[in-house]
């Protein structure tokens, strides 16, 4: 039940910002997808091992991180930042699990999976801001300009 609720979440927010959002929101809202399609293919094909360490969810994810660290370098936006601090999170949940197998299930779902719900949260808030902008200002830049080169002296 939880799963469906999160794939209902996902669908909606990622697809609010496929359809509404600027290209960083629509870059995401594609990571995303892609990296959920990817997860739920892996644990169907792949039963957890007997340590719960998932090593192909957590490539899966360290993929994302960097994916959304890029985002997070290059956006014109302050939220990358957000979302992929959520990542590195659901990554560490990974080590922890790694170092410590006894680790309770719960607090490993809750330091890996949980933080995927607070991403699709503020991708959802982002896109509406980049409809305000629109609305305000006629216009919201993407992506930063390279820096200017003095080549004066």
């Amino acid at each position: 039940m939880i799963l469906l609720a999160f794939l209902i979440l996902s669908v909606a927010c990622c697809g609010y910002a496929a359809i509404r959002g600027g290209s960083p929101e629509r870059l995401t809202a594609a990571i995303f997808v892609a990296g959920v399609m990817a997860s739920v293919l892996i644990s169907i094909r792949m039963p957890p091992p007997p340590d719960g360490f998932q090593s192909a969810i957590f490539v899966v994810d360290t993929v994302m991180l960097f994916a959304l660290g890029s985002i997070m370098l290059l956006a014109r936006r302050y939220w990358p930042i957000a979302i992929t601090a959520f990542q590195l999170l659901a990554v560490i949940g990974h080590l922890i699990r790694l170092l410590d197998p006894q680790i309770v299930p719960v607090l490993y779902w809750v330091a890996n999976a949980f933080w995927a719900v607070p991403q699709m949260i503020v991708l959802a808030i982002a896109t509406r801001r980049h409809q305000a902008r629109l609305s305000r200002f006629g216009a919201d830049p993407s992506w930063t300009r390279p820096a200017m080169v003095d080549r004066t002296g």
